[in-house]
């Protein structure tokens, strides 16, 4: 891998092998963090961001710096925390304001425009019902938000470019002869099920949607939510896991399909890279590709 810096005005500097690195994308989070200890460098840091590339020059990671540390004692060391690009608008305050008749567009030139991103879709057709943007709500959560309740699609981020539309990726193959597997941990979370969800209609909270199987398990957990769909979906997610532990760097992406020994139901829920002293590896998440719910 190679790890450059570049400043507020663009300009590069290849940074010195790492000591350690740490690389997290989720699917449950929209930014990708990074995590990098390396020797001291002559020059002073300050803001910029951080790209990564691989051997073939395809960019791992691109991101804006967070934090920056030096450590002077035994060695000189800096440390380096950075976020996707995406992290400005989840730092980021929306205008508190109902908008009467909104659009895609509309919600994008507001909250994601201004800051140098694109939009993929092109949709520029006005609602007619209003949506409001609440006090303390995100730049991202207002425009997640809006593509959720509109067109029941979430925003994915791929740089400084949004879209509805996920990348599609080749299924991944996880097997023995195909990967070195250094560790497998399965997981049954059955705390993590859901009996009931409840939503508000008209000021009032009713029943909205309800797991037969978990109450004749003798699981009784009951959630309120404004979106009672999304609530019973994040619960089976979390139910039944794997974690893979795989030397090496692994090109794999959240929601990506993946073969484990052979089945074929599970995609990929978090990817960490790591590097340190021990070498590289990859620690996959995966969870079951079809969720039951209701």
């Amino acid at each position: 891998m190679i790890y450059d810096y570049i400043s507020g005005k663009g300009q590069h500097l290849r940074l010195p092998q790492p000591v350690s690195i740490q690389i997290d994308w989720e699917e449950d989070s929209p930014a990708a963090s990074f995590k990098g200890t390396f020797p001291m460098v002559n020059k002073k840091l300050f803001g910029g961001k951080i790209q990564v590339t691989n051997d073939n020059g395809e960019t791992v990671f691109i991101g804006m710096l967070d934090e920056i540390r030096t450590f002077l004692g035994n060695s000189a060391e800096l440390f380096l925390q950075a976020r996707s690009p995406i992290g400005i608008l989840l730092d980021s305050e929306a205008m508190p304001i109902t908008y009467p008749n909104p659009s895609l567009q509309i919600l994008f030139s507001a909250c994601a425009e201004p800051y140098g991103f694109h939009l993929s879709e092109k949709e520029n057709e006005f609602m007619k019902t209003s949506y409001s943007v609440e006090k303390g709500k995100s730049e991202w959560q207002a425009l997640n938000g809006f593509c959720k309740k509109f067109f029941g699609k979430t925003l994915f981020a791929d740089g400084w470019t949004l879209s509805m539309k996920r990348s599609k990726y080749p299924v991944l193959i996880l097997r023995d002869n195909k990967q070195k597997i250094l560790e497998e941990i399965r997981r049954q979370s059955i705390y993590q099920r859901v009996s009931a969800v409840y939503g508000k209609e008209q000021n009032n909270w009713e029943l909205v949607k309800e797991d037969a199987e978990t109450k004749s398990m003798g699981i009784l957990r009951r959630r309120f939510s404004a979106d009672p769909q999304a609530t019973l979906q994040k619960a089976f997610k979390k139910e039944e896991t794997v974690q893979v532990l795989c030397a090496g760097a692994v090109a794999a992406h959240p929601l990506q399909s993946v073969w484990l020994h052979g089945e074929s139901d599970w995609v990929v829920s978090a990817v960490r890279y790591c590097l340190n002293g021990q070498g590289e590896s990859t620690r996959l998440t995966l969870r079951k590709e079809k969720l039951k719910c209701g």
